[in-house]
């Protein structure tokens, strides 16, 4: 059918109709062209043709990242010479997916970047500054590449870079858009701060962020979106992106969920039984991704937890719409008979005046529970610093894990261990990771 940007305009039944007929086409190519899904519908008894509507969603197997791991290149649905890129996931929770991209899968992964651009007001002569990584297989910054070239935007492909080289290019260039991780905007206010510069003088207003949430379950700014309002300001815009599905969810300028793009993928939220949800319940988010060539996912649960946002957004666009993810399914904790989050661990952190960067630890701990170290880094010299924190953590998170006190170097040299791309705020060193808890 090709692209449908102009799919949210439709009535539900509209969208409905749009993504049935995708269906179809998703599901045929996967069990003509993928020998995972033909082997794997073989083995659930669906025969690829008569799934005809989106109600026979229900009947097609659901795909866990596992299930890809131990099938590998299987999970690929083109030859070795229609392979335009191979991508990979982080491999925060587990060994990376590789993930093959055809020339077609490059331009839905622009037109899906596109339109996100073009909903925070992006527009031909533009320049953007772009400060995530383009290389090491990282799909991010190569979407946002091509998506800013669909706009006629300029990519200022600046990557990972020391604070101080960021802001220097941001006066020099005077970019009218960012990319980046809302960390990031935080050491950039701090060291303008520190430096005694205006932000607001040469710094962008407007920032596309890529990685934490920086609004809760009520959409609201949290911790984090709140830091960013009083140390960046401007409009800062969420997504979310699933390296995978080669697809990302934004925000519009309602900033009441993140939409997904119909005519791209269809959006499920289970619970363990690996059921539907109702709108505004938590749940797993699951993703069929939709005219996809080199690697189609039908069912594909992402192991984030999240919910559909109910009713329609203010800002009249229809689709599914998800809220902020909450946490990973894998890195759910049990602290004396409370379940957690690390997420939840992390706003209490940041609302912590003096806690510069953190790592969250969790460890088998005695019975039915599980033991949670924080190693924070910090400049500050008190020593009931540690029973501040702490205090914060059971006040907001109501576990009291154990605090040990770093420096942020230290801490840093944990974040970004091995060499990683980004950030690994969680470390899993329970006996058995990602069982059931």
């Amino acid at each position: 059918m090709g692209f449908q940007p102009d799919i949210y305009g439709l009535p539900a039944s509209g969208i409905a109709a749009v993504q049935a007929e995708l269906l179809r086409e998703a599901v045929r190519y996967a069990a003509l062209a993928s020998p995972f899904y033909r082997d794997r519908f073989a083995a659930a008894g669906v025969d690829a043709a008569g799934v005809r509507t989106l109600a026979d969603l229900a009947r097609l197997p659901i795909t866990s990242r596992e299930d890809i791991q131990r099938r590998s290149r299987d999970a690929w649905a083109v030859p070795r010479e229609r392979v335009a890129e191979i991508v990979a996931t982080t491999g925060t929770t587990g060994a990376p997916l590789y993930v093959a991209m055809t020339d077609a899968d490059l331009r839905r992964l622009g037109e899906n970047e596109r339109r996100g651009f073009t909903w925070m007001g992006a527009k031909a002569g533009d320049r953007f500054h772009i400060a995530v990584t383009l290389d090491n297989l990282f799909v991010a910054g190569l979407a946002y590449h091509i998506g800013l070239a669909m706009v006629g935007a300029s990519a200022i492909r600046v990557g990972a870079q020391p604070a101080r080289r960021h802001l220097d290019l941001m006066r020099q260039l005077r970019p009218d858009g960012l990319v980046a991780v809302p960390s990031l905007l935080l050491a950039l206010a701090r060291q303008a701060r520190a430096d005694g510069e205006d932000l607001e003088a040469f710094a962008p207003r407007r920032a596309l962020l890529i990685g934490d949430a920086i609004r809760g379950a009520d959409l609201r700014p949290n911790t984090l979106g709140r830091l960013l309002g009083a140390g960046w300001g401007g409009e800062l815009f969420s997504t979310y992106g699933l390296t995978e599905a080669g697809l990302a969810f934004h925000e519009c300028p309602a900033h009441r969920g993140l939409h997904s793009h119909p005519d791209l993928a269809i959006v499920e939220v289970l619970d363990d039984a690996g059921q539907p949800v109702p709108d505004g319940e938590t749940g797993e988010l699951a993703i069929t991704n939709l005219q996809v060539e080199g690697t189609p996912l039908i069912r594909y649960r992402t192991g984030d937890i999240t919910f559909r946002v109910p009713g329609e957004c203010p800002c009249g666009r229809g689709g599914a719409r998800i809220g902020p993810i909450l946490g990973r399914k894998q890195q759910r904790m049990k602290v004396k008979g409370t379940t957690i989050y690390p997420k939840v661990i992390e706003e209490a952190l940041l609302s912590v005046d003096g806690v510069e960067n953190f790592v969250i630890e969790a460890h088998t701990g005695d019975g039915d529970t599980d033991r949670v170290v924080v190693r924070v880094g910090t400049l500050r010299g008190d020593p009931h610093f540690s029973r501040t924190v702490g205090e914060a953590l059971y006040a907001k998170a109501r576990v009291t894990p154990e605090i040990r006190l770093a420096s942020p170097a230290e801490v840093d040299g944990l974040l970004f261990e091995g060499g990683r791309r980004k950030p690994r705020v969680f470390v899993d060193l329970r006996k058995a990771p990602g069982g059931s808890r």
